[in-house]
């Protein structure tokens, strides 16, 4: 009898897909299965203001790879936050807030823009990938990712140069230890070959020195580190991903309801009496359908 081999079956996952499978199986599973989110209103000022500065500094550096002015990116970086914020449906911004955002992107844009201009040569701005991390006869992993900004670097008067270099901007409103440990780090600099990655860090205060609040920070990653990451990252989808999906049970991780004096969005489902349909019932009557999660969005089109 001739055997008809099946089809491999494709598990594509990101960055923030593995952080919070990683945190929480059953917290993945009403954001990512069940497509569960909490309404606008409910949105955090420290998410809420790190998506208007993504927006903005996304068409700061569009304008600078098309060589605008500097006068005429601001224009349309500020105008494009404001637009983003007017937006009920994706920011929940007060004015106050909007011009905090604004004013620290101006203020960032305005402390680098001499190296923007004669040191970075830009490669990509959100622009989406994806590639094979593992395949064998039944499945195939794809991991998926968006990097913020992709350029080459050439340090006026120094000589060093980096081709291919990821950068990845970050709003802050507290000091905080960067970790190079981290799944979207790693995984961006694994997609373009790189060893080497920079942090933007955007302070959000108004009383520090641009020197504190505007800092691009390096990290770096060797092969054997990165190499490290795969394997992990592998035995964890294998052996723990694999199982909650073919058991379509996803637990719940009690430790990771609190993490950093931040409450996990989803805690209130979780801390229902009753059985799984009542935190489903919950689930269906305080939250709503969320925006489908897919960082690839667009990849391959023109």
């Amino acid at each position: 009898m001739e055997i008809i081999p099946q089809p491999k079956v494709n598990i594509i996952l990101d960055a923030s897909k593995i952080d919070s499978f990683e945190t929480c199986p059953a917290k993945y599973n009403y954001r990512h299965n069940l497509n569960k989110t909490l309404p606008i209103i409910n949105k955090s000022k420290a998410l809420d203001s790190g998506s208007l500065a993504h927006g903005g500094l996304e068409v700061y550096f569009k304008s600078l790879k098309e060589g605008l002015h500097y006068d005429e990116r601001m224009i349309k970086t500020l105008t494009k936050i404001q637009e983003l914020s007017s937006d009920i449906t994706t920011s929940n911004s007060e004015p106050e807030d909007v011009s905090i955002v604004c004013k620290a992107i101006e203020q960032s844009c305005d402390y680098w823009r001499a190296e923007d201009e004669n040191s970075l040569e830009v490669l990509n701005v959100e622009e989406p990938f994806a590639y094979e991390l593992f395949s064998d006869e039944s499945i195939r992993i794809i991991i998926s990712g968006k990097i913020d900004l992709l350029v080459n670097f050439k340090s006026i008067g120094r000589g060093s140069s980096y081709e291919n270099l990821p950068i990845d901007h970050k709003t802050f409103s507290r000091e905080s230890m960067l970790l190079r440990k981290s799944n979207q780090f790693i995984n961006y600099c694994n997609a373009v070959g790189s060893n080497y990655l920079i942090v933007n860090r955007i302070g959000l205060q108004k009383t520090l020195k641009s020197e504190d609040k505007f800092k691009r920070l390096p990290l770096s990653y060797d092969p054997i580190y990165i190499q490290s990451w795969k394997d992990n990252l592998i035995k964890m989808i294998l052996n723990n991903y694999l199982t909650c999906v073919a058991e379509n049970s996803w637990p719940e991780i009690s430790s990771s309801c609190n993490k950093f004096n931040r409450l996990c969005e989803y805690y209130n489902v979780c801390d229902s009496s009753g059985g799984v349909q009542d935190k489903l019932d919950k689930l269906e009557r305080d939250y709503i359908d969320g925006e489908v999660w897919d960082v690839t969005k667009g990849l391959g089109n023109d």
